[in-house]
């Protein structure tokens, strides 16, 4: 499993994600949003008060409400008092496509899990896998298990996406289609032309261009900056009086050494013991340094 730390460094490399959020990366797993494509797998009707609160078409003491209809196949998607909304019928399933577009590596694959929030509601829980090599939006099946209809906010976080590294990594494409967008009239979802236009363009399909819209991002941009601000004030952490005083000490020493091989040569007359030092004396001298400076960049990593 990944931690927080293993995502930063696959960021554009083995994960991406569009449009970024950093305020969506948690300590071991990213939270994915609801788009406003979403459809219901069962008709219903529902009532809405106007604070914007659900109720059963049933209902008798709620006076002050108006009425939403839900067919089966079709966007289950509302706008009530000016914030879209994907409603779920009581008992049924709606499918809901992710507002991010992620692409993975060969090499990088997950799982997908509900927030707490969202079951505490009476949801059930989500439980789909992410292939290596996939590029797309992710079409997730959300259970309205209470008897009452809920709602997500279009935007609103309700699903997380946890990654694990594959012990060998796949040398195929993912045969799954961005979005399951190919399964949808199978289902019964009736897939606008404009819908399938934004779902389906190409680049979300490609992993290499997914990776350079993310590269685009302002918001990724932004986090980069952080990203290399935090590397830097780690590396700094390093630099104490301690470590300042152990490279003063070591360079004396390699001053001393170095005086003293240029000593031995005047004695003999011969500049062996100087060229020893700057072959392989200074060769051990670097690999010695540079094994440190090799320590130091792997923990910043």
């Amino acid at each position: 499993m990944l931690s927080k730390f293993d995502i930063d460094k696959e960021l554009e490399r083995g994960i991406n994600i569009v449009p970024f959020n950093y305020k969506n990366i948690k300590e071991n797993s990213i939270n994915l949003s609801a788009s406003k494509y979403a459809w219901s797998m069962s008709d219903g009707e529902i009532l809405f008060d106007k604070n914007g609160d659900l109720y059963n078409i049933d209902s008798k003491e709620y006076n002050e409400t108006d009425t939403i209809k839900i067919s089966k196949g079709e966007s289950s998607v509302h706008t009530i008092n000016g914030q879209e909304v994907v409603i779920l019928l009581p008992f049924s399933t709606t499918l809901i496509q992710t507002k991010e577009v992620i692409a993975v590596g060969n090499y990088i694959g997950g799982t997908y899990h509900s927030k707490v929030g969202i079951v505490s509601q009476g949801i059930g829980h989500i439980g789909t896998m992410l292939g290596p090599n996939f590029a797309g939006h992710s079409l997730i099946a959300v259970h309205n298990v209470s008897r009452i209809p809920l709602k997500i906010k279009v935007k609103e976080t309700f699903v997380s996406v946890v990654f694990h590294y594959l012990n060998s990594p796949i040398d195929y494409e993912n045969p799954t289609v961005n979005g399951h967008t190919n399964k949808m009239a199978s289902l019964g979802i009736h897939l606008s032309a404009e819908d399938a236009q934004v779902l389906e363009e190409d680049w979300k399909s490609n992993i290499n261009l997914v990776q350079e819209e993310m590269s685009k991002d302002e918001n990724y941009k932004e986090y980069k900056k952080t990203l290399r601000k935090r590397k830097i004030k780690k590396f700094l952490k390093h630099l104490n009086w301690k470590s300042i005083t152990a490279l003063c000490v070591f360079l004396l020493i390699f001053y001393f050494v170095y005086l003293y091989a240029v000593y031995l040569d005047t004695k003999i007359q011969t500049p062996i013991w100087e060229d020893r030092f700057w072959t392989v004396g200074c060769s051990g001298i670097f690999i010695f340094i540079a094994q440190i400076f090799i320590g130091i960049i792997k923990k910043l990593e």
